[in-house]
């Protein structure tokens, strides 16, 4: 249900083309499904797969196309209860009138700084930044060649074209570069060598069962804590979007206990694998 929420701010529903309600608008074979005693029609929705998929319904798979409508059906009870919402909502379009009713069930306006605080004291390892190294590495196959490699850099060569004329590593070319590292992410034995390295440090031969390593520390950045204030516009975004997906799950609890939703297998044109109940035809008028 938490995929709803960026899919309520850009995609409109398709209102219901057919004039018949209730079971006896199922024995139509264009109606796909039930919500309450509306009728889903299957242009509709394939209208919605088309805007989602970027392709035709015959064309995606019925695992996707289950999915899909699974979530059509989902749009559309919740907009029964955007319909329904007492007071009403007072946006211009479907859109606005969603997003306010959901603002309101999740209660966004009410958002304060005990809140923000109490989402930044529940995932502190979020807001903690571990010390980092940015590494380049040169491979060899013997440690001959990798001695004479470090002369030529600890002499003044460029690292890079060092790299380029003699490394094995895979991007030898650009100068072998790894981008930055915590401290686990190394071996122990290239952790030993490389961690106390000062920005444009080389660091000793290290022979591994793969070849022979040298490394060269590009950048350093310093462990940090990130500050309450600075994290709050993250903290107000956390907590905004968790309490809307709450939001959405809330409002169609209630909307399926008020519209029973139910799929009609017979009229669908692939194989329905979905969550939602599926309708008896034999129960029709």
């Amino acid at each position: 249900m938490n995929r709803l929420v960026p899919l309520l701010l850009s995609v409109l529903l398709v209102a219901p083309a057919c004039s018949r309600r209730g079971p006896d608008a199922a024995r139509s074979a264009s109606v796909i499904a039930l919500i309450g005693d509306e009728p889903v029609e299957e242009d509709d929705f394939g209208t919605y797969v088309r805007a989602a998929a970027g392709a035709p319904l015959v064309e995606v798979s019925p695992q996707v196309a289950s999915s899909l409508l699974d979530q059509y059906l989902e749009e559309r009870l919740l907009q029964k209860a955007v319909d329904a919402a007492d007071p009403q909502p007072k946006g211009e379009t479907a859109s606005e009138r969603r997003r306010e009713v959901l603002a309101r069930t999740a209660r966004l306006e009410s958002i304060d700084d005990a809140d923000l605080r109490a989402e930044y004291a529940r995932q502190p390892e979020r807001w903690s930044h571990p010390p980092l190294v940015k590494l380049s590495q040169m491979i060899f196959p013997t440690r001959e060649a990798a001695e004479a490699a470090r002369r030529k850099v600890l002499s003044g060569a460029e690292w890079e074209t060092v790299s380029k004329e003699v490394s094995r590593a895979p991007n030898a070319a650009t100068g072998g570069g790894l981008g930055w590292l915590e401290r686990t992410d190394l071996p122990g034995a290239f952790e030993k060598a490389v961690w106390g390295l000062q920005a444009g440090g080389v660091s000793p031969i290290l022979p591994a069962g793969h070849g022979v390593h040298l490394f060269r520390v590009e950048e350093r950045a310093d462990g940090r804590v990130v500050p309450f204030e600075e994290a709050r516009p993250a903290l107000l975004l956390a907590v905004a979007e968790r309490r809307s997906s709450e939001a959405v799950a809330s409002l169609l609890a209630a909307s399926s206990l008020r519209w029973r939703v139910a799929v009609i297998e017979e009229h669908l044109p692939f194989p329905y694998v979905g969550g939602a109940a599926r309708f008896s035809l034999d129960s029709a008028p």
